[in-house]
């Protein structure tokens, strides 16, 4: 009986603090991106990101018991940066589930656990994770310099050594963040705009806060870069409405950008032409909302290198539409 009071007191007082004190994994490495960024933020340091599968895939195990539980790892890594561990294992997933009779605090803990499971898996499909493990070097920000090379992940000499080789990387990308807050409003769209250039394009949607600021401080486009980031702010918006899995939201991100008269001609193609791609890919019949999307976005710019593959994906769903049609009629 005393143990399980003292074990429900434990579990109270790690809840409570779970707003104050950031929730740690069995290894030592955060577990929540927002509790990541804000401890990143007030230590100054660089983020290290790991997804992980432990028991399910070799390398993750390797990963989990050759870099994460290495003795030397607090000292050499986790002391000079903030680590997240998104962990997709088994072990981490029985932390969603509140045991039988559980106490008010042990559901809490649970659901805390599931709310961050979740956000995880969105995580990963921002960072465009395939398959695990995999890691990422960022900025104290959240912005993405680059992923760890996957051959790195099954030693920590290993890991240390790649590590390193970012360093420089590293370094730049934090001189291109400070030059976005520095000077006059044209100077830090400019900068911005640096930052998003060097920025790998499967992770621009992290760069939303400042992609916002840009436009914020370019209400007339003077810089003639207002088009690029409107349409920059619909895909982080839509692939971030597209990890919780609506599909609605995000098809009308990317037709609310096509629609604002700094979009240029081949920008506002691209709307349609995603907007397309994201109901092909949703599981839908609806091969004449598909079809009409893509015209509309080959009529936009019929002259444009994507004009094409345009024309060639309309010409599929006409021809998948024509059999769906026929199949219905008999």
């Amino acid at each position: 009986m005393l143990k399980k009071i003292l074990l429900s007191i434990c579990l109270c007082v790690l809840f409570i603090s779970c707003g104050k004190k950031p929730l740690t994994d069995d290894y030592g490495c955060l577990v929540d991106y927002d509790q990541a960024i804000t401890y990143a933020d007030k230590k100054n340091q660089p983020i290290l990101i790991f997804f992980s599968s432990l028991g399910d895939d070799e390398k993750s195990t390797q990963l989990v018991n050759n870099v994460l539980k290495d003795a030397s790892f607090k000292e050499k890594i986790a002391s000079h940066y903030t680590v997240l561990h998104a962990d997709f294992s088994q072990n981490a997933f029985q932390k969603t589930v509140a045991p039988d009779n559980s106490t008010a605090e042990e559901q809490n803990l649970a659901n805390t656990y599931t709310t961050i499971m979740q956000n995880n898996y969105q995580l990963a499909v921002l960072f465009n994770v395939s398959q695990m493990p995999a890691a990422f070097l960022c900025t104290e920000d959240g912005y993405v310099v680059n992923r760890i090379d996957d051959n790195a992940l099954s030693s920590l000499a290993d890991f240390e050594n790649n590590l390193n080789q970012h360093s420089d990387e590293l370094a730049h990308f934090n001189d291109m963040v400070a030059q976005t807050g520095k000077g006059s409003s044209s100077k830090k769209v400019e900068a911005i705009d640096t930052l998003f250039i060097a920025t790998k394009s499967e992770y621009r949607s992290f760069l939303l806060p400042l992609i916002k600021n840009a436009l914020e401080l370019d209400k007339t486009n003077e810089s003639g870069l207002c088009g690029k980031f409107i349409l920059a702010q619909a895909e982080a918006e839509a692939m971030s409405a597209y990890s919780q899995g609506d599909v609605e939201t995000a098809v009308q991100k990317y037709l609310t950008a096509a629609n604002n008269d700094f979009v240029r001609a081949e920008e506002k193609q691209e709307c349609f032409f995603t907007a397309a791609y994201l109901v092909a890919y949703s599981d839908t019949d609806d091969y004449e909302g598909i079809i009409s999307y893509l015209k509309t976005a080959y009529e936009l710019a019929p002259e444009s290198s994507k004009a094409k593959a345009i024309q060639e994906a309309i010409e599929y769903f006409e021809t998948v539409l024509e059999k769906t049609g026929q199949g219905a009629a008999e």
